[in-house]
């Protein structure tokens, strides 16, 4: 079986290959998305009267849930390029000690951001857009999200090490299981036991225990092609170094997202009130349902890149470049013209507040205007963190989220007001999709040059 695994990410037709290593992950994540928009949903629902605060309340602890994404898939990510490389220069060794050292990094990192978020937890929530009328929300939801940290940070950036060594379909079956948990307990929780808003945030929590418990038990049956070994989680400084830095790109694209998300909470408060972070909450939760089929195709390929990187077979790494391209720009494409066809019937899922739909649907069709140019750049920072160029990822990264929207969130409100917040989404897209193309671009002519004549 763990032949197979290697033939098949050596020598299967590409197209292929991309299919069946993405799909999984496609659905996971589906899945985790429709989850997310669930909590969104019964809580605009059960809130009745109070439904915008709600949502703008889980809308202001995103931020803090960006922190935590942070920290699991840059351990996850840079991990999981170290081992698919490894595996593919035939050096099991290696890989099983990246493993215990994963294990080690998401444990110590997980309990301080849980200490330290507990501990400032209100200041925190006033600096990332709480008024006085959200925080009591706010508050509420993210204690428990937080009691959570080590659990989703390990099944999180386990399930990246899983799928770098081609078992995809039990990192979604790990994911797909514990989203269903989460679906069912939502209502349970919010409605049946009248929690409110702590019952969306403890039905999160429950269902990460669970894709935890199914992520260890992958580890300790003979199932995967790299063993867990407690005496490799004493720390090794080198190899914890290569691993963070290799997903420091990662964990950096996360934070600054976390960052820009305080600015934009902050200017949305000032330009449009608790109701416009309340828009703002549901764009995201629809933008990240759309994207999950293109992160899905990134975790795909990252496998496939390393692998085949490591085999020094730098063809099948090019092919795989330019078919996720294209893949990537179809799925954009349709999540555009999806929003743009029924933009008014996605606000009314979420809450029948006729101020919040009229605010939201020409926001919503602003901010997906370049979601099309999207996908390459996750394609560039799956090639790139694949390759282990940790830096040229994180120029990609900062160039949309540091350097691009701050400064256009910034500006824009000024002449345009909150229309100008909504529109630095899409022109931040397009600039950030320029810098993309222009390193994976190189870097694919580099790989070009590597290829022997024939």
């Amino acid at each position: 079986m763990k032949h197979d695994r290697y033939d098949m990410l050596a020598k299967e037709n590409i197209k292929n290959l991309i299919f069946k290593m993405s799909t999984p992950a496609i659905v996971g994540l589906l899945v985790q998305a429709f989850y997310n928009l669930v909590d969104t949903i019964f809580v605009g629902r059960g809130l009745g009267a109070d439904s915008a605060l709600g949502i703008a309340g889980i809308s202001v602890a995103f931020p803090i849930q960006m922190l935590m994404m942070g920290i699991a898939m840059g351990i996850g990510i840079g991990g999981a390029s170290i081992i698919s490389r490894t595996l593919g220069m035939g050096d099991s060794d290696k890989a099983e000690k990246t493993l215990g050292n994963m294990v080690t990094l998401v444990v110590i990192s997980s309990v301080i951001f849980t200490i330290i978020g507990l501990i400032f937890i209100d200041p925190l929530l006033k600096i990332f857009g709480a008024s006085e009328d959200v925080l009591p929300f706010a508050r509420e939801y993210t204690k428990y999200i937080l009691i959570g940290t080590v659990f989703f940070a390990f099944s999180a950036a386990m399930s990246n090490a899983i799928r770098a060594e081609g078992h995809a379909k039990f990192a979604m079956s790990v994911m797909l299981f514990s989203s269903i948990v989460n679906i069912i307990l939502d209502p349970l929780f919010i409605f049946k036991f009248n929690m409110g808003i702590m019952g969306a945030a403890v039905a999160t929590v429950i269902s990460q225990i669970v894709s935890c418990l199914m992520t260890f038990h992958y580890y300790k049956s003979n199932i995967s092609l790299v063993s867990f070994k407690p005496g490799y989680m004493v720390p090794d400084l080198a190899l914890s170094w290569e691993t963070l830095s290799i997903g420091m790109s990662e964990f950096i694209f996360n934070s600054v997202e976390s960052l820009v998300f305080i600015l934009l909470n902050q200017s949305l408060l000032i330009y449009g009130g608790d109701m416009a972070i309340a828009v703002f909450g549901i764009i995201i939760k629809v933008f990240m349902l759309t994207l999950m089929p293109i992160i899905g195709i990134k975790h795909g390929i990252q496998p496939i890149f390393g692998f085949n990187y490591g085999a020094s077979n730098f063809e099948r790494v090019r092919e795989t470049v330019s078919l996720s391209n294209y893949i990537v720009f179809g799925m954009c494409m349709l999540s555009v013209i999806v929003v743009f066809l029924v933009p008014e019937q996605i606000f009314r899922v979420f809450s029948s507040d006729a101020e919040l739909i009229e605010m939201g649907v020409p926001a919503i069709k602003i901010s997906f205007l370049m979601m099309p140019f999207i996908g390459s750049q996750v394609v560039a920072m799956a090639l790139l963190q694949s390759l282990g160029r940790s830096k040229q990822s994180l120029i990609i990264t900062l160039s949309r989220q540091v350097f691009f929207l701050p400064p256009l969130v910034f500006i824009l409100p000024l002449f345009m007001d909150l229309t100008g917040i909504w529109l630095s989404f899409p022109i931040s897209d397009f600039l950030g999709f320029v810098v993309a193309v222009i390193f994976m671009k190189r870097e694919v002519n580099k790989l070009g040059a590597s290829i022997p004549q024939s």
